[in-house]
C-alpha cells in the first residue's frame, strides 16, 4: 500500500499538524478573545474537570513545570477568564475556578472546533469516523502503557 511508504510517526505527525493549524487559523478568525493552544487547553481543562483544580496539578496534567503553568494562568486570569480562590483550610492553596466569562469563551472555541471537526470528516462514513477513534484510543493506550 502507498501509506506505508511514510513511517507511523510521519503520517499521525502530520495530521496533527495540518489540523492544530487550520484550528488556529479558524480561531484567529472566528473567536472573540485570542487564547493560545496552550491557553485553551489549560482553560477546557478547568472547564471540564469534576474535582477543584490546583495549580500543580495542571501543571502534571499538561506535562509543563509549575513556572510555565503560573504564566499561562495569570494571562487567562488577567482576561478574565477564571478566578483562584483561596481553600478555607489552607490560605496558601488556591483553586481554579472557570469565570462565567471563561464558560463563553470556551463555548466558542467548543463550537468553532465542531464546525472543523464536520468539514474534516466529510466523506467519511459514520464507521470509518468509529474505526479511527478505536485505533487511536488504542495506540494511546499502548503509548501509555510503555
Amino acid at each position: 500500500m502507498e501509506n506505508q511508504k511514510i513511517s507511523f510517526g510521519m503520517s499521525v505527525g502530520g495530521m496533527m499538524r495540518e489540523v492544530v493549524q487550520i484550528l488556529k487559523k479558524r480561531f484567529a478568525d472566528h473567536a472573540d478573545i485570542q487564547l493560545t493552544m496552550e491557553q485553551i487547553g489549560l482553560l477546557l481543562i478547568i472547564y471540564t474537570s469534576q474535582d477543584e483544580v490546583i495549580q500543580q496539578e495542571l501543571a502534571c496534567t499538561m506535562g509543563k513545570d509549575k513556572s510555565a503553568i503560573l504564566r499561562t494562568i495569570d494571562v487567562i486570569e488577567h482576561k478574565e477568564l477564571i478566578k483562584r480562590v483561596s481553600d478555607t483550610q489552607d490560605r496558601r492553596k488556591k483553586y481554579l475556578m472557570i469565570t462565567k466569562k471563561g464558560e463563553r469563551v470556551v463555548d466558542q472555541y467548543k463550537e468553532i472546533e465542531l464546525e472543523l471537526i464536520t468539514v474534516l470528516q466529510q466523506g467519511l462514513s459514520a464507521e470509518e469516523i468509529a474505526t479511527f477513534y478505536k485505533v487511536a484510543n488504542h495506540i494511546k493506550t499502548n503509548a501509555r502503557a510503555l
